[in-house]
Formats: C-alpha cells, sequence, structure tokens
C-alpha cells in the first residue's frame, strides 16, 4: 500500500489504490500477462475464485491467507487512463475520492469497450477485487459505477453486482429491485426499489448518503430513499483486506436486514467506478421538505470564509475557522463516526468524538507512506481531568513516528525514524475551548503550532519515514492511546491515555504554517536521542 495518488485523493487515499498489474494468484498456474484474440483483452479465464473465498467463508480471510502465501497483489495508484470521454461518462473532479477506470485486470475475466476506455467484464463466478481499501469515515458520500448485464445476468434468483463482503457498502440485485446496503456494527440500513435495467446496454447505479438521507440511484432516477442521519463507518476489527471492495462475489454474511441469506456471484460487465465526498444526486423537493437542500459544490469540506463564527451547511454547522479539504489534502478524518468507545459531540465542523480517560479510537489512517514534507492538524479541546502538568497523549502512532503528547506543562511533537527520535517541545496552556494543533516538517525545521501561533522548532531536514516492519497497522494513527514504547527521547516511559474532545484530523503533503527563523522559538533541549543501531529497531 505504497503508491502515490493524484492530488484530488484525500482520507487515506494512499492505503486505497488499485491492485497494481504483475501480481497474480499463487494458486493459479495460468500467465498473469494479457492475451489477445479476436481484438478482445483476456485473462485467466477461470471461475473458481469464488469458491476457494466460499471455503475461507470470507473475501477477508482469503485475501488475507494470500498475502501471507505472497500471492496477492500490492495496493498502489488508482487504475487511471489518459482517455477523456464526454458526458455521461463520470470524471475526476475535486469531490472525487476515488475514481477506478477497471482498465486493468486482476486474475478472473476479461478487458471489453466500455463506457470510457474499456471495461471488465466477468461471468458467473468470476471475482475481481478492486483497490478500495474503504478505511475512512465519510459522512457524506456518493459510490457509482456503470454495470452491463450479461445473457445469463437474469438467470439466478439474486445477483451481487459490487461491494465489500461486510455489507459496509454494497450493491445487489434481487427479484427485479435493486438494492443499497450501508451496514454499521450490529445495524442494517438500506434501501431497495424496483429496476428495469438495461439488458443490452449500460446502466449507471448509484447509492448516496449525508444531508439527512440514503438513497439509491438508475441511471440517474431515484428507486429508493430512507431518512437516514449516518455517516459510512468502516469495520474496526483489525482484518486485514476487511473493508476491500470487490465486483462479482459476496458471501452471506450481513444481509438480514434485507432477507438475503445466500452467497450470490454476478455477471456483466463494469466500467468507472467512483466514490466522492458529496452527494451527487439531488433529491426532489417533495422528498427534502423537512430538510435545507444542499447544492452538491457545497460541501462541509469548503467552508465560505465569511465573518460570522459559524456556517451552515445543510444540517452541519461548522465554524468558519474549521479545517477544509483541498488539493494538497492526503488524509482527512471528520472523526464523527459511531466508534465502540467514546461519545460524539458537538465539534468544530459537525461531530466530534469525546474521549474520557482509558478510552481510544482508531482512525482509519495508516501512514504507510514516505513523506518528505507534511503537516499533521487537529483540534483538541481538554476534559474536565486534563492537566498539562501530566503526562497524557493526544493523537499518533504508537511507535511515534508522528505523536503527539503533553507532559510536566508542555506540548511534544514527535516524528521518530528508526533508531533515531526528533521531537520539539515547548511550554503550553489549552484554552478550555477548541485548540487547533499542528505540527510539520519539510521546510528544513521540525515545528509545532497551537492556534496557528508557533510555539516551537529546531533545525530538521528529515522527511516522515512509516515502520517497514511488516506488521499489521503499525503506522495507524489512534486517538487517546500510547503505549510505553518509543518515548525515550522525551523522556517519557509509562504509557499514556487522554481526556477530551477531538475533531478534523488533516494530514497533508506540504508545510502548511511558515516557519520565519528570526521569530522562532527554539527547542533548546538536544535535537535527537540516538540509540544503539545494533539492537534491532523496536519502532
Amino acid at each position: 500500500m505504497s503508491g502515490k495518488m493524484t492530488k484530488w485523493l484525500a482520507g487515506s487515499l494512499m492505503a486505497m489504490g488499485a491492485f497494481v498489474a504483475g501480481c497474480s494468484d499463487t494458486n493459479s498456474s495460468d500467465p498473469f500477462a494479457s492475451t489477445v484474440n479476436d481484438g478482445v483483452y483476456l485473462k485467466n479465464d477461470a471461475k473458481d475464485m469464488w469458491a476457494r473465498i466460499d471455503e475461507r467463508g470470507s473475501i477477508a480471510s482469503y485475501f488475507d491467507s494470500l498475502s501471507k502465501e505472497e500471492g496477492a497483489p500490492v495496493i498502489g495508484t488508482s487504475t487511471r487512463s489518459n482517455i477523456r470521454c464526454e458526458a455521461p461518462a463520470l470524471k475526476m473532479d475535486d469531490n472525487t475520492r476515488y475514481l477506478d477506470e477497471l482498465e486493468s485486470l486482476f486474475d478472473e475475466g476479461e478487458q471489453v469497450e466500455g463506457v470510457c476506455g474499456k471495461a471488465l467484464k466477468l461471468s458467473d463466478g468470476q471475482v475481481a477485487p478492486l483497490g478500495v481499501n474503504l478505511i475512512d469515515s465519510m459522512s457524506v458520500g456518493t459510490v457509482e459505477f456503470w454495470f452491463r448485464p450479461n445473457a445469463d445476468f437474469f438467470d439466478k434468483n439474486a445477483r451481487t453486482l459490487l461491494g465489500n463482503d461486510g455489507a459496509r457498502i454494497h450493491f445487489f440485485y434481487k427479484k427485479g429491485e435493486l438494492f443499497f446496503q450501508k451496514n454499521h456494527h450490529n445495524q442494517h440500513y438500506f434501501v431497495q426499489g424496483k429496476a428495469v435495467l438495461k439488458e443490452n446496454d449500460w446502466n449507471l447505479i448509484a447509492g448516496q448518503w449525508g444531508n439527512g438521507y440514503m438513497s439509491l440511484w438508475l441511471n440517474g432516477e431515484l428507486v429508493g430513499y430512507w431518512e437516514h442521519d449516518k455517516g459510512y463507518v468502516p469495520a474496526q476489527r483489525d482484518i486485514p483486506f476487511e473493508n476491500l471492495v470487490v465486483i462479482g462475489y459476496k458471501s452471506r454474511c450481513c444481509m438480514e436486514g434485507p432477507g438475503q441469506y445466500e452467497a450470490m456471484t454476478t455477471s456483466g460487465s463494469f466500467d468507472q467506478f467512483r466514490i466522492s465526498n458529496i452527494n451527487r444526486y439531488t433529491l426532489p423537493d417533495s422528498v427534502t421538505a423537512k430538510v435545507n437542500p444542499v447544492d452538491e459544490k457545497d460541501t462541509i469540506f469548503k467552508i465560505d470564509t465569511v465573518a460570522t463564527d459559524t456556517v451552515k451547511k445543510g444540517d452541519i454547522t461548522c465554524k468558519t475557522s474549521a479545517l477544509v479539504m483541498d488539493e494538497k489534502t492526503l488524509y482527512f478524518d471528520e472523526l464523527d463516526a459511531e466508534y465502540e468507545e467514546g461519545t460524539l459531540v458537538d465539534g468544530v465542523c459537525g461531530k466530534a468524538i469525546s474521549l474520557k480517560d482509558g478510552e481510544s479510537i482508531q482512525t482509519g489512517i495508516n501512514l504507510i507512506d514516505e513523506m518528505p514534507a507534511g503537516t499533521v492538524e487537529f483540534w483538541f479541546r481538554p476534559g474536565k481531568d486534563f492537566d498539562e502538568k501530566s503526562a497524557r497523549t493526544l493523537l499518533g502512532n504508537d511507535g511515534s513516528r508522528v505523536h503527539f503528547f503533553v507532559k510536566d506543562g508542555k506540548l511534544i511533537f514527535q516524528k521518530n525514524h528508526a533508531d533515531i527520535h526528533y521531537y520539539v517541545q515547548a511550554p503550553v496552556q489549552f484554552k478550555n475551548d477548541w485548540n487547533l494543533i499542528a505540527g510539520q516538517w519539510g521546510d528544513g525545521f521540525l515545528s509545532i503550532w497551537v492556534n496557528g501561533e508557533m510555539i516551537a522548532s529546531k533545525v530538521h531536514v528529515e522527511g516522515y519515514e512509516p515502520a517497514q516492519r511488516g506488521i499489521e497497522g503499525e503506522n495507524l494513527i489512534v486517538v487517546g492511546r500510547k503505549s510505553s514504547c518509543c518515548m525515550e527521547g522525551p523522556g517519557q516511559y509509562s504509557r499514556l491515555t487522554t481526556s477530551g474532545d477531538f475533531d478534523q484530523l488533516r494530514i497533508s503533503s506540504v508545510t502548511r504554517y511558515e516557519v520565519k527563523v528570526e521569530d522562532a522559538p527554539v527547542d533548546s533541549d538536544k535535537p535527537e536521542f540516538v540509540i544503539d543501531t545494533t539492537v534491532v529497531d523496536s519502532l
């Protein structure tokens, strides 16, 4: 999961690209290389992947097993094409989180002419995993894709189309009805409606949520809707590939809501899979009479900088100082999901997560890519029992590759490397309100900021380097919990908890704040803590 994404892709995007060519299923003796037959690009035409998945019980366990055999593909950049197609083809814009043109193949299927360039055609039983491991929370979103059924598509009672095996997001077709699911922990949400798929042409299928509704669309027409106030939340059980989006197979898991209890396969062609951070389709006024409609171009990520304290965006209120997503944003998490721990409270923009002493959450951000320059920002409001003099963690990685904490009245920002602990620190006293905390590197300094003011800096030329021991989740960003590991530099040797509210975590590929050398407060402590390099890297 190390490919670089285009500048529009954000929110753990680098961890969610497409499977790159050059990797194959080690259980197959067929070559990976494509062949040409009468102008049609073919791939291994085996149809037994679904059977092997079925034996394993789930897509997640199958690909986890395959990865341990070094047969699973590496997740890299999204499949893209230089082809530019006219409407109604989907396109990438500022609100696109993922765009896969489906111009490449994994192990089964063939490429045919599509809506834009090539498309992926799957026969009954063939499976194609996408490179989208949808691990980020999304308060508003739209999922779209093109589908053209094969002749035998309607022969079976129920057919899967596209989605996650745990039905966190999933589309399927059954007895003349189209279904869109968006499951949460022990809660099954779905919309359905009568739908006539064009049999010899392309159909644009879409599901969306946010701004008070969950809805399903076919070729631009509303199929079904439901009042719904929850965003997308990924599965958070630390199971590899658990949030992977797959075409062609769905286990019998997690479909009790819409009454589907058997596994499904597909049969048809797919093209242009797109996920957006806005609602792309406008519900009729008769539906939204009870909710203020929101223009699809006016989202919580783009807030007007007017001279008022707050801005109303549909049913979400944001402070004018709220962070926004832009082309320099690599990761953006609103921290407004329903986590297993913590309580949702009013935040800087919409809801925020409030954590008591001992509570913690995992974000969906697995910071696995090198970053020559970067800025990590988040909002924090101290809890009643929070004291800067006591040692408290705020946010970061458990190995302290990136980590913020307070101790002895100081705010500390660490950026550890193998065997070397870099950090800056300075005295701090937080407001009993929201505080914007930031740490950055890449401009010749390592610096830390509170509410737009630099409180410490030191000369530093190293970029961010992730831990590379192959341990699942070792670069994961966590809020509220820190083990005793990897804090020898600033002199912290015991585990940490937190107390307070957190909102809007943003990680950027640039420095967001300008360090003015003549005014820079300098951290006078020693610049680094070096471990004996003869010892195995403990980070």
